[in-house]
């Protein structure tokens, strides 16, 4: 029976207001973040060109390199940057339009990599938005030390990108295959 109750509290969602008064609705889904419909996905991508497995492995299977060539176009690369990906009208099998690359050398917060994504899809008009559970995976550790930390620092870069006005309609984070991390991310996107 538990798990019911959290399955249903974890997709109703909530909203937020940012400091100009715009009102946004964060979700959190358990799921493949290729098939959430969304403008675009947000995610982070090394400078090196290092780019197989977790989101950029899952984004080439849906779509082959069409957006990845993008990035490899804009070389060289530094933390921090951003490469805004599009479609272009080329078909694909995923449900999304763009992905919004933010380098990521893993030499700041992950706050920083999350506003910044954020804040450039903003930028760019797109409306609804997805993230994976970035350094979650392989690069867990690396700067910020446990899950914990590193699901408050997601938490965090949207609450930097509202307090800066920031807005999208619909920002999803997707978490494949962990029921865990869904449910302490939502728990505290709820008490932003």
């Amino acid at each position: 029976m538990t798990s019911i109750i959290v399955y249903a509290t974890l997709h109703l969602g909530s909203s937020i207001k940012n400091k100009k008064g715009n009102l946004m609705k964060i979700d959190v889904k358990s799921g493949d973040i290729t098939q959430t419909p969304s403008d675009a996905v947000i995610t982070a991508i090394n400078s090196g060109g290092m780019w197989f497995g977790g989101i950029d492995g899952a984004i080439k299977r849906v779509a082959g390199n069409i957006f990845h060539a993008q990035v490899a176009k804009a070389l060289p690369l530094k933390h921090g940057s951003i490469v805004i990906a599009k479609a272009g009208g080329k078909p694909h099998q995923g449900r999304f339009s763009s992905v919004v690359f933010v380098i990521d050398d893993l030499e700041s917060p992950l706050s920083d990599v999350v506003r910044n994504g954020l804040t450039a899809a903003a930028k760019a008009g797109f409306k609804s938005v997805t993230l994976p559970t970035i350094r979650m995976g392989v690069m867990l550790g690396t700067v910020e030390k446990t899950p914990e930390q590193t699901i408050q620092e997601m938490v965090r870069g949207v609450k930097l990108f509202t307090e800066k006005g920031g807005t999208v309609n619909q920002i999803t984070f997707v978490v494949y295959n962990d029921p865990v991390t869904q449910e302490i991310l939502q728990q505290k996107l709820a008490e932003m």
